[in-house]
């Protein structure tokens, strides 16, 4: 990171706790609009964690394929849509059940909504696309708002049933069945909310309302093309009442760079009534040829947390090494079973065995020098806005490696999960940002940020 770029995040920072200070210090924050509101950043929404799904069955681990498990539920396609161009015009009684939405529209999604004829596209860098005043946005604010009718099955009566919003862009406002079940500001990472109290089994209603600008718009004022809406993968999915939840795993090489060092937490969440009080919960790690290199067995007993964390490492004789040149990849699977050996459910990620270093200033892979060959990356496509098709991707990643390019920025944002495994397989190194930039703040002649407020 060069002194520009530090300025520019240390800028970023600053401004962030001016704006802070701001917001708790004004009275005038008990009136705002919820989606001018910066104490509610979100509600109900489930702590970000490692994406994956899981399926009952190991022999569909290898298939990558989500239509393959039986906890999982795709919402995307056709949904029903109405478009106000300005807030004041939007309907307040959508989230309702038996609401008549007359005249409504059928949008698919993901997709942005101004690249199906709703609103205007609009690029932009510094300037904002709304007056800067924060945490206002104005009354010029358009709304999208969507409705959804799916179905739960009877076989997941037992289950847990989380809702997953891959990125909407704008304030979202969640309701099944006619009750709120979360709000999210952020876009490019993903909203999940638990509805499982609000659901039943058959046909249920998903609505959400979209506001183009919110508090947050002023966080994500990056140099880019302004999109609104759902736009990521929409779905819903099972788990029991004693789950893998989330896991960190670190792929390291030892001093000399001969051996593999594997060192794994698995995080399990236990929801509320669970009934699995006992489980065994397996690491296995399986090279490209199906033999197994590592296999580790633990047994669980019910935690009086709500998250139990477990902790596995070991050693891997001399595996073949992950670089961009040779992306090598090995298996782990993570299976929790019942005490009898019955699967309870199982997910699989891969892997690959690197270290990671900088000595002297030089950054080293393996302990060898490497140079980085790099390029920015935007999710965007001038048909499809930012909807980042796996097609698209995986376009975008074979040219990047024709081109002798080893190394990708997320300019400037979190991606798709789908593209990081991309850059796990074909090889590529990847820096990944965070979805926060405020150029349109500037700086004033004394080289202060320039907060001024004007409630």
């Amino acid at each position: 990171m060069n002194s520009n770029e530090i300025n520019r995040v240390l800028k970023s920072i600053a401004f962030f706790f001016c704006f802070l200070l701001f917001t708790s210090s004004s009275k005038a924050q008990t009136n705002l609009h919820e989606w001018e509101n910066p104490h509610l950043v979100d509600f109900q929404k489930e702590a970000p964690h490692a994406s994956f799904l899981l399926f009952n069955d190991k022999a569909a681990l290898n298939l990558n394929n989500f239509n393959q498990s039986p906890f999982y539920k795709s919402l995307n396609g056709n949904w029903e849509f109405n478009y106000s161009d300005n807030l004041k015009n939007r309907p307040t009684r959508f989230y309702e059940s038996n609401y008549k939405n007359i005249n409504w529209n059928i949008l698919s999604v993901p997709s942005n909504w101004e690249l199906k004829g709703f609103g205007l596209p609009i690029y932009t860098n510094i300037i904002y696309p709304f007056p800067k005043n924060p945490p206002y946005v104005g009354e010029d604010n358009p709304v999208g708002t969507y409705r959804k009718t799916f179905t739960i099955p009877s076989n997941w009566s037992n289950h847990q049933v989380i809702l997953h919003f891959g990125s909407i862009t704008g304030a979202a406002f969640v309701y099944i069945n006619g009750s709120k079940v979360g709000v999210s500001k952020a876009a490019k990472t993903a909203a999940e909310f638990n509805i499982t109290p609000y659901i039943k089994t058959g046909q249920n209603v998903l609505a959400v309302q979209v506001f183009r600008w919110h508090d947050g718009s002023y966080l994500e004022d990056q140099d880019f093309w302004r999109l609104t809406g759902i736009e990521r993968d929409v779905f819903v999915y099972a788990l029991p009442t004693l789950s893998i939840w989330d896991f960190f795993l670190n792929a390291d090489l030892d001093s000399e760079y001969t051996n593999g060092l594997f060192n794994g937490t698995i995080q399990l969440r236990k929801f509320k009534h669970n009934i699995i009080k006992e489980a065994n919960l397996v690491v296995e790690i399986q090279d490209q040829q199906g033999k197994m290199v590592y296999t580790q067995k633990k047994h669980i007993v019910e935690s009086q947390d709500s998250i139990q964390s477990i902790m596995y490492s070991g050693t891997i004789k001399n595996p073949i090494k992950w670089t961009a040149e040779t992306p090598n990849l090995y298996n782990c699977i993570i299976s929790l079973y019942h005490p009898s050996g019955k699967i309870i459910h199982s997910t699989m990620v891969k892997i690959g065995f690197r270290k990671i270093e900088i000595k002297h200033a030089q950054l080293l892979v393996n302990g060898k020098k490497i140079m980085i060959h790099g390029v920015n990356r935007h999710e965007h496509d001038e048909k499809l806005g930012h909807v980042p098709t796996k097609e698209l991707m995986i376009k975008d990643i074979q040219l990047m490696k024709q081109y002798n390019i080893n190394a990708v920025r997320t300019s400037h944002y979190p991606n798709d999960p789908f593209w990081l495994q991309l850059c796990d397989e074909y090889g590529l190194y990847v820096v990944d940002e965070a979805n926060v930039e405020i150029h349109g703040m500037g700086v004033s002649n004394s080289g202060q940020l320039d907060t001024t407020i004007h409630p």
